[in-house]
């Protein structure tokens, strides 16, 4: 015959192990066994005595689970802590790992694209970009005042022409001339400022003109050199420029032209 589960008093405070009633309230009555976890006596709790052998009253109920752990040396149960929960508390375990945090960012390759490598020796040659920002500044300075100039001249030959029908039409004034003119003061801008280091562009940015050695100013003719080299750089689809940008040295076609190389001061 299959064995019975254990039966409980009706009133709670007594189970059938199979031959006898046990006591389902705690040695020092401050406590009873609810089927899952010993709870505390509830007010007007009165103790019964054992109930006879079971009859139909009686109802299944789980064994009692062993005692909540003893509290470690030192460490008192805290008052508040339900009787159905461990004491110590469990170890918690770590979560699981998430996702890696992204990798650092290089700042200093990040620094070498922008602004050019740094040498053993500590010198930093100049990036395309900051050149590019450099000329750009450099092309404002020359090309605002030749702009004016142009406009000027170019008002005093219409009116001229106006006044004088026989002399040609108001399209007389070409613009080669202006060109060649634009040509020379950018030649002699560039040249005279590089050959003292750098033009007023390249000064905004700390940047300087040297010989491809790192030291020292490079002179009017290499300087002048160096801006047919620029012109050269331009005419190509603006390769010669662009090369500064992948050379190890950041140096376009014109700087091997006139061997130079664009510094930081």
């Amino acid at each position: 015959m299959a064995q019975q589960p254990p039966l409980r008093s009706v009133d709670g405070q007594w189970f059938w192990d199979g031959s006898q009633w046990q006591s389902l309230v705690s040695g020092d009555g401050q406590s009873v066994w609810s089927g899952r976890s010993w709870d505390p006596i509830p007010p007007g709790f009165t103790r019964s005595s054992a109930p006879p052998p079971p009859g139909t009253a009686l109802q299944p109920v789980p064994p009692p689970q062993p005692a909540a752990p003893s509290p470690p040396a030192g460490e008192p149960r805290p008052s508040w802590l339900p009787a159905d929960q461990p004491w110590p508390p469990p170890v918690q375990t770590a979560s699981p790992v998430g996702p890696p945090p992204p990798a650092p960012i290089d700042w200093a390759a990040r620094r070498e694209a922008a602004f050019g490598p740094m040498t053993s020796s500590g010198v930093r040659y100049a990036g395309f970009w900051i050149r590019f920002l450099a000329i750009f500044i450099d092309g404002l300075i020359v090309g605002i005042p030749l702009t004016i100039l142009f406009f000027v001249l170019s008002g005093g030959a219409v009116n001229a022409a106006l006044a004088n029908p026989s002399n040609g039409s108001p399209q007389a004034f070409s613009s080669t001339p202006n060109n060649g003119l634009e040509l020379v003061v950018q030649f002699l801008y560039f040249s005279y400022f590089w050959s003292s280091g750098s033009t007023p562009g390249m000064r905004i940015f700390g940047l300087r003109v040297v010989d491809a050695s790192g030291q020292g100013s490079i002179g009017f003719g290499r300087a002048a050199l160096r801006f047919l080299g620029y012109l050269v750089s331009a005419s190509c689809c603006a390769i010669g420029l662009i090369w500064a940008a992948f050379d190890s040295r950041k140096r376009g076609w014109h700087d091997r032209i006139a061997n130079t190389v664009v510094i930081y001061r």
